[in-house]
C-alpha cells in the first residue's frame, strides 16, 4: 500500500516528484523519501511522517535532479522510523518498493545477506541488498531485475536508480505500475494521478515487465528480457480532483460531489431514446444464470450486502456475498452457471483481485465493478461496470460507495427486464425515483450544518451503535465503519432484530444509538427495537422520513428528517447523513480526516 514515483527528465523535476508523492500520499503516509543522481552519485533524503516534512527538507537543501525516484510508505514490515524509510541506498543502487516479499527470510539465508549492512526491519531492504548483489554478478540492470523477479515471491513493484546511469529502472509483479510519456520526461508511478501534468500517454505494465526510462525514451522488456511494445493510451490530466477547492478536506469535497457522481454514473447506463437501462456490449444472458457471487472488501463489501437484497427481490436471482480476504481461501463448489462480480474503488485491492483470479480458474464469467477503468481488476475481468465517480482521495470511501449502489440498482433493473419479469406501476416509480436522487441528495446536503449538532452529541460517547433492518442493516455497518475509520470511536453496527440476542447487554444510560429507519415494511419492527433501547436508558437518534417521524417522535431524542425513499433509493439517500455525522465528529475531535491513522486508500497487500 505504499506509493512509488520516478521521473527522468531533461529539466529539474524535483517539484514534479514532490507533487507526485502528494498525489500518492493516500496510499501511505508513515514516511517518505527520494533518491536522485548528483555528479554521477546517488544521493537521498528521507523523512518520518507526511510529505510536507520531506518537502521542507528538500527546499532547505535546494535539492535538484533530472532523474529522481520517490516513495511514500504505509508500514507493513517494521514500524514507521527513519531506518525503515525508503529509498534503500546500497553500493550501486537505490530502491523503492511497494508490496510484500513473502520469502525474504529464505533470501537472507540463501544469499547470506544477514552479514551485510542491514539496518532496517523491512523486507524492502532485503530486496535492495539482493538487487545490489546480483547487479554485481550480471553488470546488466535488465538481466539483474529479471533474476531478482524469479527469486522473489509475493506481490511487489520496484523502482531503481543505478550508479553510473541516468536511467530509472522499474518492474512489477502483482502491484500496480504505470508509465507516463511526454516530450520533456518519462515517468513511472503506482497511480496515474501522480504522473507529471505534461504526460500525454500512459502504458500499463503487465506482470514481470521491466521498464527502463530516461529523458529521451522508454524501453520495455518482458519476463524473458526481450524488447516489447505495450499499448499506449491517451492521458488527460484532471487536476480538479487533486485539489480541495473551497472545502476543508477531500472527504468533505467528495461527500458534496455525490449528487453529480451519482447522476454521471446513472446517465452512463441510460438510453434516453428508449428510456431504459442498457449495458454496452454486454453478452450475458441472465436467463441462464442461476447464481451471482459478489466479493469485495471494506466499504465495497457493504455495497454488495445491500445489492444482495435487491438481486433477490427485483432480479429474482440467488446471490452469494463474501468478504474478499475470506472467499479467496474458501473451497466452495462454484456453480458453472454463476456470474462473479468483484467490487473495488481502486481496482487494485489485492484480496479482491485474487477472487477474480479464482473466478477465472473456475471458468465462470466475471464482472469488474470499479471506479478506475485501467486498474488491474478492470483489465482482468470479462466485463467492466464502471462507476463514474472520479478519483476519490479521502481514505474513507463516500462517493465511490454510493456510485457502486447506483450501478447495482441499474444492474438489477436490467436483469429484471432481460428475464421479462413483470414490471409493476411501483417498479416504474422506483425507476423514475433514481433520476430524482440528484435533487434529493442536494437537498440533504443543504442540512450539512445540522449534522454538526448530532456530532456534538456523540463527541463524549465511549461507544456508539448503529442499527437497521433490511438494506439499512448493511448501511448500519457502513456507518459504524466510517466512525471507526476517521474518529477512532468505538462503534458497532447491528441488525436491529439481533439486539436481544446479545448486543442489548451493552446498552446503558445515555449510550447513543443511531437508528436508520425509513418508513417501510420494516418500520414497525425497528420501532419496537427503539423502544427496547429507550427502556434501558439509551439515547436514540433516528434517521427517518416524515411518516416515520410522526410514528417515532415520542420515542426518540433526536430526529434527522430525510426525503421519502424506496427500497432502491433509501440506502443512497441515508448514506449522506451517515457520512456527514462521521465527518463532523472527526473535525470536532481533531483527527486527520483524509489520512486517518494506520490506514491507506489502496490496499495492495494481504
Amino acid at each position: 500500500m505504499c506509493g512509488i514515483v520516478g521521473i527522468a527528465s531533461n529539466k529539474n523535476c524535483i517539484k514534479h516528484i514532490v507533487s507526485g508523492l502528494k498525489s500518492l500520499e493516500y496510499r501511505g503516509y508513515d514516511s517518505s523519501g527520494i533518491a536522485f543522481i548528483e555528479n554521477n552519485n546517488i544521493k537521498f533524503k528521507k523523512n518520518v511522517g507526511k510529505i510536507f516534512g520531506l518537502e521542507k527538507k528538500i527546499i532547505e537543501k535546494k535539492i535538484k535532479g533530472n532523474s529522481i525516484i520517490g516513495h511514500t510508505r504505509w508500514a507493513t514490515h517494521g514500524k514507521p522510523s527513519l531506518k525503515n524509510c525508503h529509498p534503500f541506498v546500497k553500493d550501486n543502487c537505490a530502491l523503492v518498493h511497494n508490496g510484500i516479499i513473502e520469502n525474504y527470510e529464505e533470501i537472507v539465508k540463501k544469499f547470506s545477506l544477514k552479514n551485510q549492512n542491514i539496518k532496517s526491519e523491512t523486507d524492502s531492504e532485503i530486496a535492495s541488498e539482493l538487487f545490489n548483489k546480483i547487479l554485481n554478478d550480471f553488470n546488466d540492470p535488465i538481466k539483474a531485475i529479471e533474476r531478482v523477479n524469479k527469486l522473489l515471491e509475493g506481490t511487489f513493484s520496484f523502482a531503481l536508480l543505478i550508479k553510473g546511469t541516468k536511467s530509472i529502472y522499474a518492474t512489477k509483479k502483482g502491484s500496480p505500475l504505470v508509465v507516463g510519456v511526454s516530450e520533456e520526461s518519462n515517468s513511472i508511478s503506482s497511480d496515474v494521478l501522480a504522473l507529471p501534468d505534461s504526460t500525454n500517454e500512459v502504458i500499463f505494465l503487465e506482470e514481470n515487465d521491466i521498464v527502463e526510462i530516461n529523458e529521451n525514451e522508454c524501453l520495455i522488456y518482458n519476463k524473458n528480457t526481450e524488447r516489447i511494445k505495450r499499448e499506449k493510451h491517451k492521458y488527460i490530466s484532471n487536476n480538479d480532483f487533486n485539489t480541495k477547492g473551497p472545502f476543508k478536506h477531500f472527504m468533505q469535497k467528495e461527500i458534496f460531489h455525490q449528487p453529480s457522481s451519482i447522476q454521471d454514473t446513472l446517465l452512463n447506463f441510460y438510453d434516453k431514446k428508449s428510456n431504459s437501462i442498457f449495458l454496452p456490449k454486454c453478452e450475458i444472458d441472465f436467463n441462464k444464470i442461476s447464481q451471482l457471487i459478489l466479493t469485495a472488501c471494506g466499504t465495497a463489501y457493504h455495497s454488495c450486502m445491500i445489492a444482495k437484497y435487491w438481486f433477490e427481490q427485483f432480479a429474482e436471482i440467488t446471490t452469494q456475498i463474501d468478504i474478499g480476504s475470506e472467499y479467496r481461501y474458501r473451497n466452495d463448489k462454484i456453480n458453472k452457471n454463476s456470474v462473479g462480480i468483484v467490487v473495488s474503488q481502486s481496482g487494485e485491492t489485492m484480496d479482491t483481485l485474487e477472487c477474480l483470479k479464482k473466478f477465472k480458474l473456475n471458468s465462470i464469467f466475471s464482472i469488474s465493478l470499479v471506479n478506475v477503468l485501467n486498474s488491474s481488476i478492470a483489465r482482468s475481468g470479462d466485463y467492466i461496470l464502471p462507476t463514474i465517480a472520479g478519483p476519490e482521495i479521502g481514505v474513507a470511501s463516500t462517493k465511490a460507495f454510493t456510485s457502486q449502489l447506483i450501478v447495482f440498482a441499474l444492474l438489477n433493473l436490467y436483469i429484471k427486464k432481460q428475464k421479462k419479469l413483470q414490471f409493476t406501476i411501483n417498479d416504474k416509480k422506483i425507476f423514475d425515483s433514481l433520476f430524482n436522487l440528484k435533487r434529493n441528495l442536494s437537498q440533504t446536503l443543504l442540512e450539512s450544518d445540522f449534522y454538526k449538532k448530532i456530532a456534538f452529541l456523540l463527541k463524549d460517547a465511549k461507544s456508539i451503535f448503529y442499527i437497521g433492518r433490511g438494506t439499512m442493516y448493511p448501511l448500519a455497518l457502513e456507518g459504524a465503519l466510517k466512525l471507526k475509520e476517521i474518529t477512532y470511536k468505538h462503534c458497532e453496527g447491528y441488525a436491529a432484530g439481533e439486539l436481544k440476542h446479545g448486543p442489548l447487554a451493552l446498552i446503558e444510560k445515555n449510550i447513543p444509538v443511531i437508528a436508520l429507519a425509513p418508513f417501510d415494511n420494516n418500520f414497525p419492527k425497528i420501532l419496537s427495537n427503539i423502544q427496547e433501547i429507550k427502556a434501558r436508558g439509551g439515547k436514540v437518534i433516528i434517521l427517518t422520513d416524515k411518516e416515520g417521524y410522526n410514528k417515532s417522535k415520542k420515542y426518540c431524542d433526536e430526529t434527522i428528517l430525510l426525503p421519502k425513499s424506496n427500497v432502491l433509493t433509501a440506502p443512497i439517500i441515508y448514506s449522506i447523513p451517515v457520512q456527514l455525522i462521521a465527518y463532523h465528529l472527526a473535525v470536532i475531535l481533531g483527527t486527520d480526516v483524509d489520512q486517518p491513522r494506520n490506514l491507506a486508500k489502496s490496499v495492495t497487500v494481504e
